[in-house]
């Protein structure tokens, strides 16, 4: 027996075998169906889903037990494979629109309450502010954050925010969750949410969520930012609403993975 195959790890190829299972014409499968495709039986494809589960890459229906990927599996995809097409792509678009409007960008997912960054690219001659990779308490004062929240089903927005804590970055931070689910209502409406000078004394944003094309759940937002020195607030809704909404949709049907090739606003899309 070669060195390779003595340390080989038979669970560890199981594990992966069974989030390779996934894709975008099989985006949920149910664990007798995975069981029966990988020739496992139940109680071992069982150990796996769980382990899986456990450390947040799967997810499982408690009703209909069927299972998909999570969106930190996303965020583990992202990050092993930032140099790829489908992470170009993403770049590409917030590229175009930055280089076409000089304007700051953010691109973010969501996972419990922090915002994890996929990308960014900063105005030139810019005074705004570039939020940190991994951003926690801020979705009650950014327009990522309220861009996401506000797409939540209402049982759920209701949920998160009771849980969430107000804390208040700037003297125009929303500290009262009556107030925070009345602007969110109001932004979903919209179909983009605004800060003004609320997470940071100067920063004015304006943000829309992205949208599993799967699930059709909310799972992060796209945010245009400004500072308040070059710009004001209703004219950046006036000028940038209708843009922020199309951005984020069309990166939203770039974030999962696409069996076949299509176009998208002139980008070829292909796996």
């Amino acid at each position: 027996m070669s060195k390779g195959k003595y340390y080989f790890s038979k669970s560890l190829e199981k594990g992966l075998k069974i989030l390779s299972l996934f894709d975008g014409e099989t985006p949920v499968l149910t664990q007798s169906e995975i069981a029966k495709t990988l020739g496992l039986n139940m109680t071992s494809t069982y150990r796996y889903i769980n382990t899986l589960e456990e450390l947040g890459y799967l997810e499982k229906d408690a009703k209909t037990k069927e299972i998909r990927p999570t969106v930190l599996c996303l965020l583990l995809c992202n990050n092993l494979m930032r140099a790829t097409d489908r992470m170009r792509l993403i770049q590409t678009v917030v590229d175009r629109v930055h280089g076409e409007n000089n304007i700051s960008i953010d691109v973010a997912l969501v996972v419990d309450d922090t915002l994890r960054r996929l990308y960014h690219r900063e105005a030139e001659e810019t005074l705004t502010y570039s939020l940190p990779d991994n951003s926690q308490n801020c979705l009650h004062n950014t327009a990522l954050g309220k861009a996401y929240l506000c797409c939540l089903p209402e049982d759920e927005m209701q949920d998160r925010v009771d849980k969430l804590v107000l804390t208040a970055k700037t003297e125009k931070t929303i500290t009262t969750k009556k107030r925070l689910l009345s602007e969110l209502r109001a932004a979903r409406q919209r179909g983009y949410a605004t800060s003004d000078e609320e997470y940071l004394s100067g920063l004015l944003a304006i943000g829309a969520p992205l949208i599993d094309p799967i699930s059709k759940s909310a799972v992060g937002a796209v945010s245009f930012d400004f500072s308040v020195l070059q710009h004001r607030a209703d004219e950046i809704v006036i000028r940038y609403a209708d843009q922020i909404v199309q951005t984020a949709k069309l990166l939203s049907e770039l974030l999962p993975a696409q069996k076949n090739g299509r176009t998208i606003a002139g980008l070829t899309i292909a796996d």
